[in-house]
């Protein structure tokens, strides 16, 4: 009788064969539950937005013509800080989350979460005398992430810093990429593409 030792070339052939369709059927899987938190985390950005435009219109006691959410160090500028009513999506563990503050104080202690893990936020900041584009991630955690406010007067957004203004959230998850377009001049943000 033969002592074999080891695996035949047709037994490494069928067993490289299975490992290769589980390897696909994971990657294939994972793709699409990160495209589906991408997709979820559109809405939820959507969502936010309109929804939080309303309590900046009922609460907040800034004046109209304020010049921006951040100053040009970054840091909050201290009107909206003390007078408004601000929407941040910052970064918590691997999840992106969204909080409301009204006059510098939180609307609940905790953030509600728009994205979970595999899903990238990010904002194209556009530089109104160049033109130029700066892609800011929504990466910081609570109190340096990226914020947004509205001039209560007339619904628009506050530019991000004097001169500049999110164009676009691009959220990203998977293979699928969601863009909201944000609409200065109205304050509405509606999905950009297909």
């Amino acid at each position: 009788m033969k002592n074999n030792k080891g695996f035949s070339l047709i037994e490494l052939i069928v067993i490289m064969a299975i490992m290769g369709v589980l390897l696909t059927f994971g990657i294939v899987k994972s793709e699409v539950i990160f495209s589906y938190n991408a997709q979820e985390a559109y809405k939820k950005v959507m969502s936010t937005l309109a929804t939080e435009k309303t309590q900046v219109l009922a609460h907040s006691t800034l004046a109209s013509g304020t010049t921006a959410v951040f100053q040009a160090d970054g840091t909050l500028t201290t009107d909206v800080v003390s007078k408004g009513v601000y929407i941040e999506f910052y970064v918590e563990g691997n999840s992106i989350y969204s909080k409301t503050y009204v006059k510098g104080t939180a609307n609940s202690t905790e953030g509600k979460k728009v994205a979970g893990k595999g899903v990238t936020m990010i904002c194209k900041v556009k530089d109104s005398a160049s033109g130029s584009v700066t892609d800011v991630p929504v990466s910081g955690g609570e109190g340096d992430g990226v914020c947004f406010s509205y001039d209560r007067s007339t619904g628009a957004f506050l530019p991000y810093q004097a001169g500049k203004y999110v164009e676009e959230i691009h959220v990203l998850g998977g293979t699928r990429e969601y863009v909201i377009r944000l609409m200065k001049k109205t304050g509405k943000a509606v999905r950009h593409g297909k």
